[in-house]
């Protein structure tokens, strides 16, 4: 791929990411994504065949980013205040609920948004999200405790502190979520203790 080339598609992307993530998927139309990134329509259609699968490349490339990201602020996060990493998260969530990401997880907006579980945008934010999912399942093992059913349920917290901060502006949505998946941690030790003895 051509240097020029590489740099029209990435500002296609990015283009398509932050218009979706503010004014949703159907709201946002092809022309308003080419004046964006500084291209023609012709110049976007050169690039992606479809208007559907510009937002799925973008929802993608934008799940893998931030997943990462998450993933060093957690890191940091828990390294400077001494809590397990699995619970740092939420207040990474806290974070990005009170700044540059008001409206919640962009993944989780298209999913809801859109009604066709097979349309390509679909698709892309539900491979993103289980990939959010093994992420809290790692923390959780990290945390000395390896329980898909319990993973599944944290991973539910997650999802529901960016949904429900989202949807009311509201960062504190994290701080319960947190409380709760402590809560959760705790029980589950002291029930495998309970079992142990």
């Amino acid at each position: 791929m051509a240097p020029r080339t590489g740099i029209t598609r990435q500002a296609l992307l990015e283009a398509t990411a932050e218009l979706i993530y503010q004014r949703g998927v159907t709201a946002t139309g092809v022309d308003l994504i080419a004046e964006r990134a500084g291209v023609t329509k012709r110049t976007l259609y050169q690039h992606f065949r479809s208007k559907d699968e510009l937002v799925a490349a973008s929802l993608s490339l934008r799940g893998e980013v931030a997943l990462e990201l998450v993933g060093q602020a957690v890191a940091t996060r828990a390294r400077r205040t001494g809590q397990p990493a699995v619970l740092a998260l939420f207040d990474v969530i806290e974070r990005l609920l009170a700044g540059p990401a008001p409206a919640g997880c962009a993944l989780l907006n298209a999913s809801l948004e859109l009604a066709d579980p097979d349309h390509p945008a679909s698709r892309a934010a539900r491979q993103k999200l289980t990939a959010r999912n093994e992420l809290v399942a790692r923390l959780l093992r990290e945390a000395g405790v390896a329980d898909a059913e319990l993973a599944g349920e944290l991973a539910l917290l997650v999802d529901g502190a960016f949904a429900t901060g989202g949807a009311h502006r509201d960062p504190s949505a994290a701080v319960r979520a947190k409380r709760a998946a402590a809560h959760l941690i705790d029980w589950y030790r002291a029930t495998a203790a309970t079992a142990a003895s």
